[in-house]
């Protein structure tokens, strides 16, 4: 095959397998992008075309390698920094060393290190990466059109609207664990019996092991859990019988998240840690959502935001999927 014939762009990855949300971040960006995936670094190094790294994490050695070796070839290399902030505020010296390093590649005009938030939320962002994208999860249902458009819901979504008996549904949606605050999730629920009155809590996914006391005492008061994987109707499910989804992640985990993006694109109000970077998007972007500081008795849950308007998402979406992809073929080369 010429090099006319393949996808444009090689996207390294690492890892192997699409676990989590990675397969699909590389869904969207063989669509939008379109992207010739290998595990191969040989064929990375020496790639005419541009190389993308999904997710610097995977291994900075091997990131910095790339670069700095394509670099000397006059090749661009670009990758995603899912998590910025420890970069910045740590102080141990493997992430002094991971500084460094991101801070040199911020120098090379071929490298393109993106951060999946805006540069406004945290400006220091600016110091180790030299471009920002919008996460794509928090655009993918609806750009370039609406990819659930005419969808009918299921029988999950009536049956955790039955349980409800009218109160409002708060969902925690995928893998629960300390990082994803499942632990604050059930210690609210069970704190606040006025809460449950008002609004049934309901997760989905698997919980992680270490939390099997808190699942109990979740469905003791009366909450609605589902302890198990989720496929893609039933997470849509959740999605539309949602009023808030639960945001409110651990200060160790204070970063984008594809739950999120997910919610914040169908309109629907989020709750949020107070202070974390996601609550400073929320604030930027005027999306509608609640702050929780872990105080389970301060915790005003009385005026739930309403959904925003889905015409409305779907423009910000847009305007959000159109500014990153044009932000990314810019840093890979591009036309």
């Amino acid at each position: 095959m010429t090099d006319a014939s393949l996808p444009p762009v090689i996207l390294y990855d690492s890892y192997g397998g699409d676990n989590g949300h990675r397969g699909e971040y590389y869904a969207v960006l063989h669509r939008l992008i379109g992207i010739e995936r290998t595990g191969s670094m040989i064929k990375a190094l020496f790639a005419r075309r541009p190389v993308l790294i999904a997710q610097i994490e995977a291994s900075l050695s091997r990131y910095v390698l790339l670069c700095l070796f394509r670099a000397m070839l006059g090749r661009h290399t670009a990758g995603f920094l899912m998590r910025p902030l420890p970069v910045i505020e740590g102080t141990s010296g493997r992430l002094r060393v991971k500084r460094f390093f991101l801070e040199l590649l911020r120098r090379i005009p071929t490298v393109g290190t993106f951060t999946i938030l805006p540069f406004s939320v945290e400006p220091r962002f600016d110091s180790i990466a030299a471009h920002w994208i919008y996460d794509l999860q928090f655009w993918d249902f609806l750009y370039p059109e609406p990819a659930l458009e005419g969808r009918q819901e299921g029988s999950f979504a009536g049956e955790m609207r039955a349980r409800a008996a009218g109160r409002a549904i708060c969902c925690a949606v995928g893998r629960q664990d300390r990082d994803k605050g499942f632990d604050q999730f059930v210690n609210l629920y069970t704190r606040r019996p006025d809460l449950r009155a008002q609004c049934l809590f309901v997760f989905g996914g698997v919980v992680a092991g270490q939390l099997s006391e808190e699942m109990a005492a979740f469905e003791q008061a009366g909450g609605l859990g589902y302890a198990r994987f989720i496929d893609h109707e039933e997470l849509l499910d959740l999605y539309a019988s949602a009023d808030l989804v639960w945001c409110s992640y651990s200060p160790d985990y204070d970063q984008a998240s594809g739950i999120f993006g997910r919610a914040i694109q169908l309109g629907i109000p989020v709750v949020v840690r107070k202070g974390s970077l996601i609550h400073r998007f929320c604030e930027m972007e005027e999306l509608a959502h609640i702050a929780y500081d872990g105080d389970p008795e301060a915790a005003d849950f009385a005026q739930i935001p309403p959904r925003q308007d889905l015409n409305r998402a779907a423009e910000r979406a847009r305007l959000q999927g159109e500014e990153s992809i044009r932000r990314l073929r810019a840093a890979l080369g591009m036309s």
